[in-house]
């Protein structure tokens, strides 16, 4: 099935009924625009920025996505980008029972897509957690998405159960859970490397509240040079090119490299450690498999 098979959908991607809808599009480039926005000049910022975010494919995109299933949803993108995934050890995932991917995230949306392309044979049961406002494009991926809240300013009692419930529903039916620890984009450090941000504790967590073993996975790839720029200039700049830095990625190449899994009894220790040590571990993936180290337990004092 090719994006071109699957005709857009029965409406448009707004996100509220009537004729003064935005469409989701705009609502989600505006929402992390706030100052952006406030300015006088935000009218000739967008003839500026619009074009050059590919505001028109992503809405076309957006249409196309708004009520199809989730599998389709992502088999429509997948075919949209047709990346060329490396997928390296992958005989380390077993190929049924719950698993946790632990990933790095350099590029955003596009990591999901690339590793969906990578377990769709391997695991098609895989879920993803991710960033709640992909619900809010294509409501269909409830069946394949693990709603989260990444900004702290929004979230609630209410939206952290409606996570935790879905993530247990999810252990629990003995699914490949994938997760990016980090929640966000991996950053250019000064010295021009691609540099992984901490991991959350929940990493840790999860796998030892749910017994699960925990697969690391290092993924290469990187963002546009337009992207890191913005990043230095201007955060809201930077976080308004979600949409340019997913379709720039069509035919690049992704390369995944899937590591050992680890027992939930080799976690142990306090979870910020195991976190981080988790961390450390996917990124030298890159360079060469290599054992996981356990944390070793404090010394008691005499």
């Amino acid at each position: 099935m090719d994006a071109k098979t699957l005709a857009p959908a029965n409406r448009n991607a707004f996100a509220e009924a009537g004729d003064d809808a935005q469409h989701i599009v705009d609502v989600l480039i505006e929402e992390r625009a706030h100052k952006l926005r406030a300015s006088p000049l935000w009218p000739l910022y967008k003839t500026v920025l619009y074009p050059l975010l590919l505001y028109r494919p992503a809405v076309e995109m957006a249409d196309a996505i708004a009520d199809l299933p989730a599998r389709e949803v992502f088999d429509y993108i997948s075919d949209l980008l047709q990346l060329d995934v490396c997928a390296e050890g992958l005989h380390h995932l077993p190929e049924k029972g719950r698993v946790l991917i632990a990933s790095t995230h350099p590029t955003g949306i596009p990591d999901g897509v690339a590793m969906f392309d990578a377990l769709k044979e391997r695991r098609p049961d895989m879920t993803f957690f991710a960033n709640r406002d992909a619900l809010r494009a294509a409501p269909g991926l409830e069946d394949m998405i693990i709603p989260v809240e990444w900004i702290e300013e929004k979230r609630t009692a209410a939206r952290s159960r409606e996570t935790l419930k879905s993530a247990i529903k999810a252990f629990e039916a003995e699914k490949c859970v994938v997760l990016f620890p980090s929640g966000r984009l991996a950053f250019m450090n000064e010295d021009k490397e691609l540099t992984e941000q901490e991991w959350l504790t929940s990493v840790a967590i999860f796998a030892r509240k749910y017994d699960c073993p925990v697969v690391p996975a290092h993924i290469d790839m990187r963002n546009s040079w337009l992207y890191y720029w913005f990043w230095k200039l201007n955060t809201e700049l930077r976080d308004i090119t979600l949409f340019h830095e997913l379709l720039n990625k069509k035919q690049k190449t992704y390369r995944i490299t899937f590591g050992a899994p680890i027992e939930p009894d080799a976690l142990k220790g306090d979870a910020r450690e195991v976190a981080d040590a988790l961390r450390r571990h996917a990124m030298a993936l890159k360079a060469a498999p290599q054992d996981w180290r356990p944390i070793e337990p404090p010394t008691a004092s005499p």
